[in-house]
């Protein structure tokens, strides 16, 4: 009997263990450390701008970092071509409509960029106006998010 129940021991304990082991589901929030946005800007001298923007985050607490953005003219005739900022963003509430998020960005040389975040990610320009950048056919444009979202679905309204 004492060798049937000795044999049972190890078995109970790693059942015991086991059930011990698995606790509740923990929510994971994912900080996007880093944002990438592409897409084709209009131009006013030239067929548009190839505009790249990445955004840095604070790895820990999500907070606005710096920002890298190059365009390249489009068939911009003479002059300058390509361009290259970096600098510091941050995000503002929309005066005209409190629910959506403007990100402003400050480079060290040049003025600043104001985009309005739409409820897919895409960023979309805004002009001097306040009033989203349109292109030649008057359809409003927008940098698109390449970055991948890792955030569950519901978690995802709120890591905005």
């Amino acid at each position: 009997m004492k060798a049937q129940l000795v044999k049972w021991i190890p078995l109970a304990t790693c059942l015991l263990l086991s059930a011990c082991a698995s606790g509740p589901n923990t929510q994971v929030n994912y900080i996007k450390a880093t944002e990438r946005f592409e897409g084709t800007l209009p131009c006013s001298g030239c067929n548009g701008v190839d505009t790249d923007l990445v955004l840095q985050r604070d790895a820990i607490t999500g907070a606005p970092g710096g920002f890298y953005l190059h365009e390249i003219k489009i068939d911009a005739p003479g002059g300058e071509r390509v361009n290259t900022s970096w600098g510091n963003w941050h995000k503002n509430q929309n005066i005209n409509d409190l629910k959506n998020q403007l990100y402003v960005l400050s480079p060290e040389v040049g003025e600043t960029r104001v985009y309005l975040k739409l409820d897919n990610g895409d960023l979309q320009p805004l002009n001097e106006q306040g009033m989203p950048a349109i292109d030649e056919d008057g359809e409003s444009v927008a940098l698109q998010l390449l970055t991948p979202n890792l955030s569950t679905p519901t978690d995802a309204d709120e890591n905005n």
